[in-house]
């Protein structure tokens, strides 16, 4: 193989590489920007149990460093020490979760490529691995061949500006967490002259959502004076959701009224602050009892027990 083939070779693949972060990172601004990254903060980092303030800042870093790693592939500066390594070492983490994920059977869409391209834990497993694989080339069998020039302030400069362009055109919502009080009494979210009502914030791609539904129902279906439920869906997708919505009545086995809000109309009310999936149980007006993920996990029998205290 002669010289000039091994650089093409190595060109190959960082121009490969480089252009696999390029779309991941775009695709998790799609449809719209500020859409796109507020799905991903939702569905793919909050599924993980990242607090909601926590998520808007790491998925701005997340999305700033693989703009970083793209262009820094396509440059002479440490490639060999430096940015191979910090690439591979950046793919061998998520390769850790994706396994885990895998191991456990989660099918669902992994969030790599955001809702561009959907993929499962396993599909994107074998991405990662292969990338992987790639990577190691230039840094093992071919590193006399791959550019490794001595200049930090051109990698400095890069990775600060792709991460602070992430947070100058995509600026974190201040929008203020759920207040119960106040939303119980929104007449908008919940016209009912029922004195018992139970408000539900679900995202309907959600399986702990699905599970809390099905609860709900078998409750509903137990008892003959259950209260009157509502469910607020967040339109993670941007797109309606509606074979998302009918899954998931097919899967708890019945429909129930519903309304269906945006990511924008839905972060102040829930999501700015808390976890799905949420269960808020009022009588005449007042809270009762508010079940959400990290603070007060759902919880059928407290409900009941809550239900049956008022009369």
């Amino acid at each position: 193989m002669t010289n000039q083939s091994k650089n093409q070779i190595i060109w190959g693949i960082r121009i490969l590489v480089s252009a696999l972060f390029i779309l991941s990172a775009l695709a998790k601004l799609y449809p719209v920007p500020t859409l796109g990254i507020g799905a991903f903060e939702t569905k793919y980092l909050g599924a993980v149990g990242i607090e909601y303030d926590t998520a808007r800042i790491l998925s701005r870093l997340l999305i700033g460093f693989e703009f970083s790693l793209a262009i820094l592939l396509l440059l002479p500066f440490y490639l060999r020490k430096l940015i191979i390594p910090a690439t591979i070492g950046l793919l061998s983490v998520f390769t850790i979760h994706l396994a885990v994920q895998a191991i456990n059977g989660d099918a669902s869409n992994c969030g790599c490529f955001g809702e561009l391209i959907p993929m499962t834990p396993l599909q994107a497993l074998i991405k990662n691995i292969l990338t992987i694989g790639l990577l190691l080339i230039p840094i093992t069998f071919l590193k006399d061949y791959c550019d490794d020039k001595k200049k930090f302030s051109p990698i400095i400069i890069t990775v600060l500006a792709s991460i602070l362009s992430m947070f100058i055109f995509l600026i974190p919502s201040n929008a203020s967490g759920f207040e119960a009080e106040a939303e119980t009494k929104n007449t908008r979210l919940y016209n009912s002259i029922q004195k018992k009502k139970i408000l539900c914030f679900f995202d309907p791609s959600c399986e702990h959502c699905m599970e809390a539904g099905k609860e709900i129902i078998q409750l509903k279906k137990a008892n003959k004076n259950f209260p009157e439920v509502k469910i607020l869906f967040m339109d993670a997708f941007v797109n309606g959701m509606r074979e998302e919505i009918d899954g998931f009545f097919e899967f708890i086995g019945e429909e129930l009224d519903y309304q269906l809000l945006s990511i924008e109309e839905f972060n102040p009310i829930f999501w700015d602050k808390y976890q799905f999936p949420g269960i808020l149980y009022m009588y005449e007006g007042e809270e009762r009892i508010f079940f959400e993920a990290t603070g007060n996990p759902f919880d059928s029998k407290r409900l009941m027990e809550e239900i049956n205290k008022d009369k």
